[in-house]
């Protein structure tokens, strides 16, 4: 994807509005997605085939997306720094196979945040899992289960896109 290095527009104060992550699915990452942006830079196409989903169920304030901008006035450089956090309660085998695999596999994500807006991470390189543990916890109040990270790091970060693409272009497993 390309960027630019132009200011284009302000910003209005708008109304209040909601955090946190209410959807997460995450897939294998595939080079070269093609896409196609409205003017605000929205993906509302995808002409690239087999893009394929899972569905990591979420309770409320589970997960989180964070995008952190990485600028160097040193080195000439700007990168983004995309985390999305996710929970999986229970640690039994299925819980210890998806540590694994998330640990291993260079992966894409979509997202939908509680405000509905709906992101895609991934677009432009691979993310990969940058922290995680898995614990049984001390207490009976611990959770029981796995906290995993995921980074992506890219020239232009996450991407909002069309949520009527997931379920139709992108596959949801």
């Amino acid at each position: 994807m390309s960027f630019t290095c132009n200011l284009t527009d302000g910003y209005v104060l708008g109304c209040s509005s909601i955090g946190g992550v209410e959807l997460v699915y995450v897939g294998e990452w595939v080079n070269n997605v093609q896409v196609t942006q409205d003017s605000c830079g929205t993906i509302t196409g995808i002409t690239t085939t087999g893009l394929t989903v899972y569905q990591l169920e979420q309770d409320i304030e589970f997960a989180g997306l964070t995008q952190t901008g990485q600028y160097s006035r040193e080195n000439g450089t700007v990168f983004y720094e995309s985390n999305l956090s996710v929970k999986l309660i229970g640690l039994d085998c299925n819980v210890r196979n998806r540590m694994v695999e998330l640990g291993r596999s260079p992966l894409f994500a979509v997202v939908k945040s509680n405000a509905g807006d709906w992101y895609y991470l991934g677009l432009e390189s691979a993310g990969r899992a940058s922290a995680g543990e898995a614990s049984v916890g001390t207490a009976l109040g611990d959770m029981n289960g796995l906290s995993q990270t995921i980074q992506w790091k890219s020239a232009n970060g996450a991407y909002l896109i069309d949520g009527s693409l997931v379920g139709t272009t992108i596959t949801v497993l």
